[in-house]
């Protein structure tokens, strides 16, 4: 028969472990309910969804718009193929998929284009260049244009 505090000392043991676990885990659990007061209110997703959803009373439900940024469209993609700069190119993804499912097309040549200047204004010359005339103007970088025609 094996001695009485032998058994007491397999039980100790395990009491002990179990004890130990449970304050580790606690101490995970509060570092990560602590942690995620730091974490900011808003994302940059959700905020750069917000901004295009304002759009979508003012757009059809459904076909094409076009898309124009500080940059010129043949260079979001290609900067991206690159990248050295995939913002840009996050950007005109992010407005497709807040758009859905209207097709958000990476061009000024459709009657209706969004215009997405979060560095600032177009240069000067590009809407007349494009033959973009502002529509309404949401504020915060973002208009919608509309394309004029060319006799």
């Amino acid at each position: 028969m094996p001695p009485v505090h032998a058994n007491y000392r397999h039980k100790a043991a395990i009491i002990l472990l179990v004890v130990l676990s449970g304050c580790g885990v606690l101490n995970l659990f509060w570092h990560g309910i602590r942690s995620y007061t730091d974490l900011p209110e808003k994302d940059p997703v959700t905020i750069h969804e917000t901004r295009i959803a304002q759009l979508t009373p003012i757009l059809p439900a459904s076909g094409d718009v076009g898309y124009v940024t500080t940059v010129e469209n043949d260079r979001i993609f290609a900067a991206e193929k690159s990248f050295t700069n995939v913002e840009f190119l996050a950007q005109y993804v992010l407005t497709q998929y807040t758009l859905a499912p209207r097709i958000v097309r990476n061009s000024p040549d459709l009657p209706l284009v969004v215009g997405n200047f979060i560095d600032g204004p177009p240069a000067p010359g590009f809407l007349r260049k494009n033959s973009l005339i502002p529509l309404k103007d949401l504020g915060d970088g973002l208009v919608l244009y509309l394309r004029e025609k060319k006799p």
